[in-house]
């Protein structure tokens, strides 16, 4: 299985509040009901710690059954038109110029669950 992590920053004029809710209420909903080859998507949302700082303001998480799923993803479906509306969903909330993509294989050390 293939994992994607992505970091996101919000948009400005945004407050961190607006920028969650849309992600969740809104964003969330339509990548679950659009988004071909998904097998688990999770939203990182932040955590405030005094003085730490985080890096984003949020990390999307997204499982593929395997590397050709997540390739037709985002080298196919992802710019062709019906990616269109993820991608002007996107522009609402996130500085898409910011986004940071993470493309991995998880190894488990520690499972304790």
């Amino acid at each position: 299985m293939v994992k994607t992590l992505t970091g996101i920053k919000m948009k400005a004029g945004l407050t961190e509040e607006e920028f969650i809710r849309y992600w969740e209420e809104k964003h969330g909903p339509l990548f679950s009901k659009i988004v071909p080859g998904v097998r688990r998507y999770v939203q990182c949302h932040p955590v405030k710690v005094p003085g730490i700082e985080n890096e984003f303001d949020g990390i999307a998480e997204v499982w593929w059954d395997d590397l050709e799923s997540y390739k037709n993803y985002f080298m196919n479906w992802r710019p062709s038109e019906e990616g269109k509306v993820l991608r002007e969903d996107e522009k609402k909330f996130i500085d898409t110029s910011q986004m940071v993509r993470f493309v991995a294989e998880e190894k488990v050390i520690i499972d304790n669950s």
